[in-house]
């Protein structure tokens, strides 16, 4: 059964000192830096996903165990039909479901309060590819989403959801709350924050 096989010769560590760690990109995330670098993509990371279904409370119990504020809302058949956020389940949507439908809470599911997807904007993975992080945060800025769906094509011409940019992934990676970026007067101003890694003095 094994014939096709051989053990292989097995090593001593005692002189083995060093961890590998990834490799630290050189080049300092800044607003000139592709937007890609803000991107989650969905070719090198699997998007977390929730059916319409389940009741929002096991749908927040699936963010905290995944480690995420949000998750992609599919039918049972997989099809994509939008997003829930923590911040939707914490907030007065559940309530005002609950409220207008006569349910308790344990009745409430995902798909009742979901942000359909209808109403999330996107941009093509082309845009993406051409863009800086400066680009996006005035996108973000003059659009007011907190969230943009990237989307391609395949060869095929089946269009899908490629990945998301966040507003709060855009401010984590450049150390400085996004509040404060949408109050600065300029793109100076903000690369000034950012370098200094303080707040803006108004």
């Amino acid at each position: 059964m094994f014939q096709e096989f051989y053990p292989l010769r097995l090593q001593d560590n005692c002189e083995v000192e060093h961890l590998l760690s990834p490799e630290v990109s050189q080049e300092p995330i800044s607003l000139r830096s592709p937007a890609s670098e803000v991107m989650t993509d969905f070719s090198q990371t699997e998007p977390i996903t929730v059916t319409e279904g389940v009741s929002v409370d096991d749908a927040l119990e699936r963010m905290k165990s995944q480690h995420v504020r949000m998750l992609f809302v599919i039918t049972l058949a997989g099809r994509f039909v939008g997003v829930i956020s923590a911040q939707d389940i914490a907030g007065s949507k559940v309530i005002v479901y609950m409220q207008n439908h006569g349910v308790t809470r344990d009745e409430v599911a995902v798909g009742h309060i979901m942000l359909h997807k209808q109403y999330l904007r996107s941009l093509t993975f082309d845009q993406i590819r051409h863009a800086r992080i400066g680009d996006i945060m005035l996108t973000l800025k003059n659009s007011g989403d907190q969230h943009l769906l990237v989307v391609d094509e395949t060869e095929m011409g089946i269009r899908r959801v490629r990945g998301i940019i966040s507003a709060s992934d855009i401010s984590r990676k450049l150390k400085v709350g996004f509040e404060i970026m949408y109050e600065a007067k300029s793109f100076a101003e903000i690369e000034k924050i950012i370098t200094q890694g303080g707040e803006m003095v108004v």
